[in-house]
């Protein structure tokens, strides 16, 4: 998977590239929380790009596997995702139950994903 890493406001962000590779398994979300280290100051940013469909399709179990690992190891998280791609069923749900949720969001730009970063404690 590639990534940068994003120094902003005293945390450090994990920005995986839009089209720099894809999260396969539950392996795949271990390595990124690896990635990302055990801080509370870190945080890990992903894009559709690395998201199969298999991560929209809730039926795979794949997105509970990745929010409930991310939660696990206390790494809170953002997705950027175009609302074209999040629909109205129940993976539409889901992006609105975790949006008031303080660990992971789903957000359409990355400009909103950073501002959310930097609003976290």
């Amino acid at each position: 998977m590639d990534y940068q890493i994003v120094e902003r406001n005293n945390r450090t962000i994990l920005e995986c590239m839009p089209e720099g590779g894809l999260i396969h398994s539950e392996q795949d979300i271990l390595d990124l929380i690896g990635e990302c280290g055990m801080s509370e100051k870190t945080g890990l940013l992903l894009f559709a790009g690395n998201l199969p469909p298999d991560f929209f399709d809730l039926k795979t179990g794949l997105a509970g596997k990745l929010l409930l690992k991310l939660s696990t190891y206390r790494v809170p998280a953002a997705a950027v995702i175009p609302s074209n791609l999040i629909g109205h069923g129940r993976f539409y749900e889901m992006v609105l139950e975790n949006n008031r949720r303080n660990d992971f969001r789903f957000f359409e730009t990355r400009e909103e994903a950073i501002k959310w970063f930097d609003g976290l404690a």
